[in-house]
């Protein structure tokens, strides 16, 4: 507490006055003034300790019996109030708690409410990428790791590049951009997909999908490998669609089964006995 602040209150505050001192491990003068006839004590306190009291009644023993019949006073506490060291000790305490508590038995001091839990300061959230790969996601939603990201991004190369390959390269644009007009109907995060160089789909920007959550990610991904099979199907029929992009993922595919971004399908595969 700054030197020069008080801490002021009535004789029910007592109790609640003396925590903050002893709490606050606080240094100075509490001074208790009867409002109802003579009296005064003064009780001072060393890093919340107290180490002295004295009153108008005398020595500490006759101050607290003085006290035990109070029933109104002003309480008020002056920090950085010094004390010799003449009569300096912690004997007071225990006798000076036995007070605090009869009065409190009494109703003359208010029992003091236990402090209320601090709020926690928010914490900002701050997307942050790791091998320029990772997607990051609030404190509470679970993050693409980088290896994670690896092979979505190796997957999604490897099922358009089959794609491209089975429609020629003068399909090909077509067929992957309404791949990824589709794709980002579902999932606007998707925007920053876009058609490599090579003829495949690439992201090019990650900052749309910095703050997606990890399923919502995997469930994007997910949709993309099927729309892709889906654009095959017609072209070569649905079994040899979903052989292809088994073959197109390679050593992969376990990787993005694990996930849940791809599912074997082995009613296609056994119903030409593939």
């Amino acid at each position: 507490m700054p030197p020069g602040t008080q801490w002021q209150g009535s004789l029910r505050d007592l109790a609640s006055i003396v925590n903050i001192i002893q709490g606050s491990r606080a240094s100075g003068r509490l001074t208790l003034r009867n409002t109802i006839r003579l009296g005064l004590a003064h009780l001072y306190f060393r890093g919340g300790k107290l180490v002295h009291l004295v009153g108008n009644r005398g020595d500490a023993r006759a101050t607290l019996n003085d006290l035990r019949g109070w029933t109104r006073a002003i309480v008020r506490f002056e920090p950085g109030i010094p004390i010799g060291n003449e009569c300096v000790s912690s004997e007071h305490e225990q006798p000076f708690e036995a007070l605090l508590i009869q009065l409190q038995r009494r109703g003359v001091v208010m029992v003091p409410r236990p402090p209320a839990p601090p709020t926690p300061t928010p914490v900002p959230e701050t997307p942050r990428i790791v091998d320029s790969h990772l997607i990051a996601t609030p404190q509470a939603r679970q993050l693409i790791t980088p290896w994670e990201w690896r092979v979505l991004i190796e997957g999604t190369r490897r099922v358009s590049m089959a794609v491209a390959h089975l429609v020629g390269p003068r399909e090909a644009l077509i067929v992957l951009r309404d791949i990824l007009d589709d794709c980002s109907a579902a999932f606007p995060a998707f925007s920053g997909l876009q058609i490599a160089p090579g003829g495949y789909l690439q992201v090019a920007d990650i900052s749309q999908l910095d703050r997606v959550p990890r399923a919502e990610i995997l469930e994007g991904f997910a949709a993309l490998i099927s729309i892709c099979q889906y654009f095959c199907s017609p072209i070569i029929g649905e079994e040899e669609a979903h052989k292809l992009v088994i073959q197109a993922l390679g050593d992969v595919g376990p990787a993005l089964v694990s996930l849940g971004v791809f599912q074997i399908s082995h009613h296609l595969l056994l119903r030409k006995g593939g």
